[in-house]
């Protein structure tokens, strides 16, 4: 299945400027795009239409990672995807121009943390996104297959 990412450059820009404000003490910062989403029998549109920030008090202090999620961050994205019906994409940016891609801890992580949005929005997909300065990446898992699918289809829309 072919997934197709799209989102306007606004929102885009948006998110980037909230991205790579300085934290007191994650290195990097994180969120949630929210999504609707559209397939047909052979792909999948996802449409990031907002963003939900995670709150710099529910950060973890690990120097480990560029930034650690509390449960409490995990517990209210799961909310939003559950009271608004809707999907959601992990989102951080690697700071670059080009294709980024996931770190070791982006596989790790986002394989532990993203299927846990089916236990609030079961039919779903949900996933996982890194955005450089001008493109981006990311992995959807779909429900009922067992592996996530790349997503390396990204639309920068203009509205007008």
């Amino acid at each position: 299945m072919r997934v197709l990412f799209k989102i306007t450059e606004r929102l885009r820009h948006e998110t980037i400027a909230a991205l790579i404000l300085p934290h007191p003490f994650a290195a990097e910062r994180v969120a949630f795009f929210k999504c609707r989403v559209g397939a047909t029998a052979h792909s999948l549109i996802v449409l990031a239409h907002d963003v939900h920030h995670v709150s710099d008090e529910d950060y973890l202090d690990d120097p480990s990672a560029g930034a650690t999620m509390g449960a409490q961050a995990i517990r209210n994205a799961l909310q939003v995807s559950y009271h608004q019906k809707i999907s959601m994409f992990h989102v951080h940016i690697h700071e670059h121009r080009g294709r980024p891609g996931f770190s070791r801890t982006d596989f790790r992580e986002s394989a532990l943390f993203v299927p846990d949005f089916w236990n609030v929005q079961p039919e779903l997909p949900h996933g996982a996104i890194v955005l450089s300065e001008d493109s981006a990446w990311g992995r959807c898992w779909y429900p009922g297959q067992a592996k996530p699918i790349d997503i390396e289809d990204f639309a920068f829309v203009v509205k007008l």
